[in-house]
């Protein structure tokens, strides 16, 4: 394994506190597949185009991860490593490339996408999913080398899913009923998932999925009023 590979992840595993066990114990999950489902689905209620581009890549992101996940079947920190700071579970293979890593690397391309690239709103997301992926590395299961792969796949799956999607007769699709009611399903079920006991990892992050789950069903109803004519 590459010793600089060890070193970084040396040099920011080892660096962990209270208040970094607090932070990351809750932004690493956003990385959290159903997490990322449910953000996609969420963007398609009001970026067809977008949020259908989204969804898009991260399933065939999330696709390419696994199959490399088990072609190289690399080992975990704490398959490999003494006293590594964990967050959550010691998981102990199938770490390159890391999965949440890959999900967040959807949402960074998806911000810049959303809003312009001088948009503070979009630095500020992005900051967040590229710090999600950090947190992987600070919470000891996955080594910095596998983030910079997995966020890498994500964005790059993301932009290559944009601009197909130009190809999409989105206008066409945006006119049916359906456009909003399909997704608007989804977050409700992604959602009712997410707040009844997800066992998401870290398990730190799930005060966090009750708030999410909770703001994802009041914009929906929003949305169903707004559509609704209410």
């Amino acid at each position: 394994m590459n010793s600089l590979n060890i070193e970084l992840f040396r040099l920011i595993n080892d660096a962990h506190n209270a208040v970094g066990d607090a932070v990351f114990g809750v932004v690493s999950g956003l990385g959290d597949g159903l997490i990322v489902a449910l953000a996609c689905s969420l963007l398609i209620l009001f970026r067809l185009r977008l949020g259908m581009a989204s969804l898009a890549a991260f399933a065939v992101s999330g696709l390419i991860t696994l199959m490399l996940k088990h072609i190289f079947d690399a080992p975990r920190p704490p398959a490999v490593l003494d006293h590594v700071h964990v967050l959550g579970q010691a998981l102990q293979s199938h770490s390159f490339p890391s999965g949440h890593a890959t999900s967040d690397g959807v949402m960074v391309a998806a911000s810049f996408l959303l809003w312009a690239v001088r948009d503070w709103r979009a630095w500020a997301v992005a900051g967040l999913f590229a710090l999600a992926a950090y947190g992987r590395v600070y919470g000891g299961v996955h080594f910095p080398l596998d983030v910079v792969a997995g966020l890498a796949i994500g964005a790059v799956v993301m932009w290559g899913l944009w601009k197909w999607s130009e190809n999409w007769a989105v206008e066409h699709w945006g006119e049916s009923p359906w456009a909003w009611k399909i997704p608007g399903l989804a977050v409700a079920i992604e959602a009712g998932v997410l707040g009844l006991g997800y066992p998401i990892q870290p398990a730190t992050a799930r005060p966090f999925t009750w708030v999410l789950a909770v703001g994802s069903l009041i914009c929906l109803m929003g949305v169903w009023r707004q559509k609704s004519g209410h």
